[in-house]
């Protein structure tokens, strides 16, 4: 029997959610559909399988306050882990979310009524979000009951209501984090114009995806904060939507608590909110994108303008590797989300060590605000350190091979420059405003100064040996133990953000160091741009020879 249009446009864009360059292609949408719903379900079965001792405990013993928190800590985790894993899943799919231009410039000349693409799509959308939301929450959803039906006090609602209350509150932040992410979209949609759209759209999916990882790393000082909240009213949880969705369990599951009743209702208004704007955005955005799409320009034209990094890139061959690896960097989802996730944990880590929990309070580290700006820059740097490596197209790297002429270090010189253009500085441009608002102006642009120059010597250090141009060079995974590498970074990053810290604070107190520092800062990096190592090719497979010498002579 043939196909309706609609049953082909489902097929089509479901395709697109879960295409993989990398897998055969025999490989069709089933076998993608199941690796990643398997990846996404395993996490789930283990951390519930960690938490069924401590539920266990709370089951023996007498129902205090204490309990009660845990508890509540409990049932924070699994709504948490929802939205962000869902929210961070939209983001990465942000391309594939709405029709692209490709999707209108091949599906326009077709026979196909607009309603027709629109409710393949929202049906595509819908399936989409109900495999997440299955995947993620399933284990969760069937262990995590019978577990808390062990409490004497959740016994006495009964399993139905447990179970109700279970799945409405992960359900319900997995709906949220998908709806807004998806009607942010649909408003860009409708207020920007398409090449607008196109150009900020990488950025506002690296920004989403580091703010979902952000949103579950953070978890533990969440979970720290909330029996103080519940015990004093902080109004801090107004802000926390994974915090609004722990309080169905309390519209479910009698009796409610006070705090927590006002947020349940809360989340179920702003979850209306967000479904609402949802649809109107993407009504009205839709025919009115696909016409703008179809009459935009095919190609944008316009002079090609040198800026400063251009200038300092040098000779030819270094501007041409410096423009590719800024292109690679826009246009990979694979390498943003790599980016993404090292930004992230950096963040993470370094919002870890500034804020201090006491007593339920939070309170700011000086130590640790003065070290949070250099664990960013380490987690910057060392994270295009490890995406340069992975390649974006292989088999695209035939024009470096055939006009490759020994220039190694022309690659490692404009490789550095792009991690200061992309990384370093508008990283530290990004911090600079916190600086001078919590240190003062002088000091905060002293210590903008001093992160450059540490940041700078980083990047000479970590590329010193690098002999690839970024994502051309194939990647041998046995070539480095991860533990290792694991252990590396953790001193490494320690090292250098409490280290340099401590240094940033003596020149600070005592200024007479600052000019011999900066100075040899300034020589050091000299010295590094400067060198002349041994000409040697460049590196375009990463995978060890099929003969080895033993070099045994």
């Amino acid at each position: 029997m043939e196909m309706t249009p609609f049953r082909r446009l489902v097929n089509l864009f479901q395709a697109r959610f879960f295409e993989n360059d990398d897998v055969s292609p025999d490989g069709g949408f089933e076998t993608n559909v199941y690796q990643v719903m398997g990846f996404l379900a395993a996490p789930g079965f283990f951390i519930t399988y960690l938490f069924m001792p401590a539920l266990l405990e709370m089951a023996t013993k007498h129902q205090s306050p204490g309990t009660q928190s845990a508890l509540r800590i409990f049932r924070l985790f699994f709504p948490a882990f929802s939205f962000a894993v869902v929210g961070f899943a939209t983001f990465f799919e942000w391309d594939k979310l709405f029709p692209d231009r490709r999707d209108f410039l091949i599906l326009g000349p077709f026979p196909i009524r607009l309603r027709t693409m629109f409710a393949a799509k929202i049906y595509t959308l819908a399936v989409f979000l109900l495999m997440l939301i299955g995947a993620i929450n399933f284990f969760p959803n069937v262990f995590g009951p019978l577990l808390m039906l062990a409490i004497p006090a959740v016994h006495e609602a009964g399993y139905l209501r447990v179970v109700g209350s279970q799945v409405g509150s992960t359900a319900g932040a997995s709906l949220f984090a998908f709806f807004s992410v998806a009607a942010l979209q649909g408003v860009l949609i409708n207020v920007t114009t398409p090449y607008v759209f196109r150009k900020i759209s990488p950025w506002i999916q690296m920004a989403g995806m580091c703010l979902m990882i952000l949103a579950l790393l953070l978890y533990p000082v969440c979970a720290m904060l909330l029996p103080a909240a519940m015990m004093t009213g902080a109004r801090w949880v107004w802000l926390v939507p994974p915090v609004w969705f722990t309080g169905w369990y309390d519209l479910l599951l009698p009796p409610g608590n006070a705090f927590f009743l006002p947020l349940g209702w809360f989340a179920l208004k702003a979850l209306g909110a967000v479904v609402a704007l949802f649809c109107a955005s993407w009504a009205l955005g839709f025919r009115r994108h696909y016409r703008r799409t179809l009459e935009a320009e095919d190609t944008e034209i316009r002079t090609p303008r040198a800026s400063l990094f251009d200038r300092l890139s040098g000779s030819p061959e270094q501007s041409a590797i410096f423009r590719f690896t800024g292109r690679m960097l826009a246009r990979s989802a694979t390498h943003r989300l790599f980016l993404a996730c090292y930004w992230s944990v950096g963040l993470a880590i370094g919002l870890l060590t500034a804020v201090v929990v006491s007593g339920g309070h939070v309170g700011l580290s000086e130590d640790g605000l003065r070290s949070l700006p250099l664990l960013i820059a380490f987690f910057v740097v060392s994270g295009f350190r490890a995406a340069f490596q992975f390649p974006a197209e292989l088999s695209s790297n035939w024009l470096f091979r055939i006009t490759e002429d020994r220039w190694a270090e022309t690659s490692r010189r404009a490789t550095r420059i792009r991690v200061l253009a992309s990384g370093l500085i508008p990283a530290l441009v990004l911090f600079l405003p916190f600086e001078m608002a919590h240190w003062g102006l002088v000091a905060g642009a002293y210590h903008a100064a001093f992160q450059l120059a540490t940041g700078a010597v980083l990047v000479e250090i970590l590329f010193w040996s690098f002999d690839k141009v970024p994502f051309t060079c194939s990647w041998f995974p046995g070539k480095v133990s991860l533990a290792l590498l694991a252990g590396v970074y953790l001193y490494g990053f320690t090292e250098y953000g409490f280290r340099m810290a401590d240094l940033e604070r003596l020149i600070e107190n005592h200024p007479v160091y600052g000019f011999p520092f900066f100075a040899a800062a300034a020589v050091a990096l000299v010295i590094f741009h400067r060198r002349r190592p041994r000409a040697s090719a460049v590196r375009f497979d990463g995978n060890e020879p099929e003969i080895q010498s033993l070099n045994l002579t």
